[in-house]
């Protein structure tokens, strides 16, 4: 959509100023606080932010006749004059940003991966030709900012016996061992910290910690009071664990976190530990750096020893 990562910012102090249960999308917030949920920015640039979401479609301005922001009501008949920041069409296009922001995050990995692909092969034309112009201004480009067109064609201006460098990719953990032959049908993978063999062949239930099984079971309220952030971005009512399953693997895109982290996560924590993770992480996804990174670390990675994600929601239920 080419919004700048300031304007997002500024749409997120918006959204945080809207209350978790409400029946409308509409910000009465000043500048003031919004200018302080966004560490002092000027009125102007929030006026100028606000011009811009607007233009994206993801606002409407509803201005009063003294630019104050305010709701009056009639009790009487039951309706309501809201004057603010509607933010309803953002709420609107929720699935088209959420498809956006799952294809952001493909075209990156993609990105990504061809340099890697047109380092090595112009590492490999190097070695035997350490002259070769096309090799050394392909390394100098990957210093830029290049599109998936432009690592394409950088790829493409490489020899072609070098750039076939890759192999078939096999999903597998280094973590599973494989018994002999004939026993390869019974696949089951060691778990570093407790040093029990656990069948793999129901995904949640693989790589279960212990104490998940001792925590006690978690109620759809425990989670909707604990993680309304979550909450106000589903497009139907929450009322049983398949939503929030459901639920989370929309909101993990949007949160940075690739199919491939959100599958080990499952594989780890069950279906539902996955998805209250994800619910937990959007309640405090702006206190993160890199989101993608963090939910790994505690789902599959060097801190997931012992994670249990009902504790974690629970706590931010007392906070």
């Amino acid at each position: 959509m080419g919004l700048k990562a300031s304007v997002i910012a500024t749409l997120d102090a918006m959204l945080s100023c809207l209350p978790p249960k409400r029946r409308h999308n509409t910000v009465f917030a000043s500048n003031a606080t919004l200018a302080f949920r966004r560490n002092g920015i000027s009125d102007r640039t929030i006026r100028r932010h606000a011009a811009i979401l607007q233009e994206c479609g993801l606002l409407v301005r509803r201005d009063s006749s003294n630019r104050k922001r305010f709701c009056r009501q009639n009790r009487t008949e039951g309706t309501a004059l809201r004057f603010g920041f509607d933010l309803s069409p953002l709420f609107q296009r929720f699935r088209e940003l959420v498809d956006l922001a799952a294809e952001a995050v493909r075209k990156n990995d993609q990105i990504a991966y061809l340099k890697t692909k047109i380092r090595a092969a112009a590492n490999e034309i190097l070695r035997t030709d350490p002259d070769n112009s096309d090799a050394t201004m392909a390394i100098r480009a990957l210093r830029r900012n290049l599109s998936l067109e432009d690592c394409q064609n950088l790829l493409a201006s490489l020899d072609i016996e070098a750039r076939d460098i890759e192999q078939p990719y096999e999903c597998t953990d280094a973590r599973e061992e494989k018994m002999s032959d004939s026993h390869g049908q019974i696949v089951r993978h060691h778990h570093n910290s407790s040093k029990e063999n656990i069948d793999i062949k129901d995904p949640s239930q693989s790589k279960m910690p212990p104490s998940r099984s001792e925590a006690p079971k978690i109620t759809i309220q425990e989670i909707l009071s604990a993680c309304p952030e979550a909450a106000q971005f589903s497009l139907s009512p929450v009322k049983t664990m398949s939503d929030v399953v459901s639920h989370a693997r929309t909101l993990a895109p949007m949160l940075g976190i690739d199919s491939r982290n959100y599958q080990d996560a499952q594989e780890r924590l069950g279906i539902e530990g996955a998805a209250l993770t994800v619910w937990a992480v959007m309640q405090f996804h702006e206190k993160i750096q890199k989101v993608g990174a963090y939910f790994r670390s505690i789902t599959s990675g060097k801190n997931s020893a012992g994670f249990v994600p009902e504790q974690l929601v629970r706590r931010l239920s007392r906070t």
